[in-house]
Parts: structure tokens; sequence; C-alpha cells
């Protein structure tokens, strides 16, 4: 009779674990990026009304049929499909799982899921890709970075590179982070101040943590390399403007210059001639004004000696260390 009792008042109050309400159905994910202390796993949720979802998220144990008494992670949003982050794990350890969705005040569990975490050395699948780099130069690269849900909402995407081929974030040379190509569907990242001629290793990297700002996990993509190209000999140089003093009987000359390698150029300065308009190094009058020591440089110099009621043709010059030399554009002055 006691056995026959006991029966009958299980019948009339089922096992909350195995109660599925016709309202919900949970459906769970099969757990990714599995690594030695965390993995990932979501659920997706169909209501009859999703205003009664009071809450979605995993459970979990190492124990068979977990519940929202076990170990869980929540959030409460009613996006579909949820991705949520499991820490904390042993290495080397079965584990339990179950989405769930708190609808009113029932809990609603989807099917089991189980996994086992690695060794705590063991490599893992990352939820970040990195892409092959394009536009290349001499100073910088751009590459893209693929992301998949991995359960954290708050973290940053970016690239790390270093001229060494194995490395991390924290032994990284530098890093940048990403901006999001709705286009594309990936992060853009460009990767800059870098050294011409070189060779770098580059990784994607997605870094999240309970401090956004300083971040203590990271996901790493595959390491790839870069070779940037030599610095090409561009050189514009420009003549501003030129003023005549009256009283003192010169001109005075500004100019300005850009080269992406200005240890090539030996000198800068100013060319002139009452009857060439367009004066030249050798056959005409010139001061030297400067040697650049970077990329941008201004130059100036005085023109002495120059004769009144003339019309003076004026033109900046840059000599290369080849002794090649290019001329900017010619200004004219008239003389008093």
């Amino acid at each position: 009779m006691a056995a026959a009792l006991m029966m009958a008042l299980s019948a009339c109050n089922p096992d909350p674990l195995d109660h599925f309400t016709d309202s919900v159905k949970v459906t769970t994910a099969q757990p990714t990026f599995i690594s030695g202390t965390t993995a990932t796993c979501g659920a997706e949720v169909e209501a009859d009304d999703n205003g009664l979802l009071i809450e979605l998220g995993v459970c979990w144990s190492e124990s068979e049929h977990p519940t929202n008494t076990d170990n869980t992670m929540s959030t409460h949003r009613c996006t579909q499909p949820y991705t949520c982050l499991l820490t904390q794990l042993k290495p080397e350890t079965k584990y339990y799982l179950r989405g769930y969705a708190k609808y009113g005040t029932e809990y609603v569990y989807g099917e089991e899921k189980s996994f086992t975490t690695l060794d705590a050395d063991a490599p893992v699948h990352s939820p970040v890709t990195t892409h092959e780099a394009f536009e290349v130069t001499y100073s910088y690269f751009r590459a893209s970075v693929s992301l998949e849900p991995f359960g954290v909402n708050s973290y940053y995407v970016g690239i790390c590179w270093s001229t060494q081929p194995e490395f991390t974030f924290e032994d990284c040379d530098d890093f940048e982070t990403g901006y999001y190509d709705i286009d594309l569907g990936d992060y853009v990242v460009v990767c800059d101040q870098l050294t011409s001629n070189t060779t770098y290793y580059y990784r994607a990297f997605v870094a999240y943590g309970e401090d956004s700002y300083n971040p203590d996990n990271y996901f790493y993509g595959e390491i790839l390399s870069v070779t940037t190209p030599e610095i090409p000999f561009i050189l514009n140089i420009y003549t501003d403007y030129c003023d005549y003093s009256h009283y003192s009987q010169y001109i005075y000359a500004n100019g300005n210059g850009f080269c992406t390698r200005p240890e090539l150029i030996s000198q800068v300065g100013f060319c002139y001639s009452t009857t060439n308009q367009t004066p030249e190094y050798e056959s005409d009058l010139h001061t030297i004004a400067a040697t650049p020591t970077g990329e941008y440089f201004e130059f100036s110099n005085y023109l002495f000696n120059v004769s009144a009621n003339k019309k003076y043709f004026i033109r900046s010059y840059a000599r290369y260390k080849t002794d090649s030399i290019k001329y900017g554009n010619v200004v004219v002055v008239d003389t008093d």
C-alpha cells in the first residue's frame, strides 16, 4: 500500500526536471569553443508569449539533469538565439548542460547536452579568425577579423603583431582594435606605424573580462605573416612666396616639401635669374637654404644683391645625394 501511495503521489507531482510546457520550446545548442576551463553554449527559445520570457540561460553540472539551482549563466535579453560563456570549469571533466527559460514563474528546460573539458594546456578552437592582410604599404596594412558569438557581451576585437613568430597579446610589439564593417560582416583593423622592409607576424584576438578596459581573457586566431615593402622615394617641393625688401634690397624666399626618404636629400634652396624663366641650379644663381631632417619640411633664405626695377624668376630646388635635382614651381618677383 505504501508503495502504491508513493507512485500515486509521484503521478500527481511530476518531476520539475521533466516538466515541459506546451507554450515554450527550448532547443539547447551544441557546446563549442571548449578549453580546459571554459566552454560556450546557448539555446533558442520559442514561446507563445515572448512577454512572459523573464530569463534565458544555460545551467550545467557534473551530474545529469542540471537545473537552475546548479551552475547557471543567464541573460535577461530575449534575443534569439542566445549564447553563454561557461567559466571556471575543471580541466578534463565531463559536464552536462541544458538551456532553460523562465516563463512567467516556471522554468522550462531544453534537451541535455554533454561535453568534456580539455587538458589545461590544450589548444582550443577559437571564435576569432585571422584573415589575410590587404592594402599592404611600407608603414601599415589592413586585415579583417571574423568573430563568432561566444557568450560574452562586453569585449573588444583587434590584431596584435610582432617581429617574432610566436607571441601573445601580453608580449606583442603593438596592437590595434578594429571597427565593425556591416557590409563585410567582419571587423577591419588598420595596423600602422610599421617599419618598411620588415616581416611582421600578426594574429586576431578578442579580449574579454569583468573589466572591459582591462580584460584578463583572450581568444586568438591563427598567426599569419606579412612583409612591408621598401619605402618608395617620393619627393615634392614647392616655392611658397617671395617678398622683396626695397630698403635692404633683398628677396626673402620661402618653400616647403615632402619626401618619404629625407636622408637622401643633401640640400634644398632657391635658384633665380632675371633672364631664364625656369632658373636652374647649374646655370643660374642659387642659394642653399637647409638640409631636411623630416618627411615634411619648410625652408627659407635671403637672396641678396638683387637690383631694382628687375623681374626675377625664382624657384625652389632639392638636390639628392645622387646629384639629381628636382625643381619646384616658379615665383615671379618685380623689384621696385
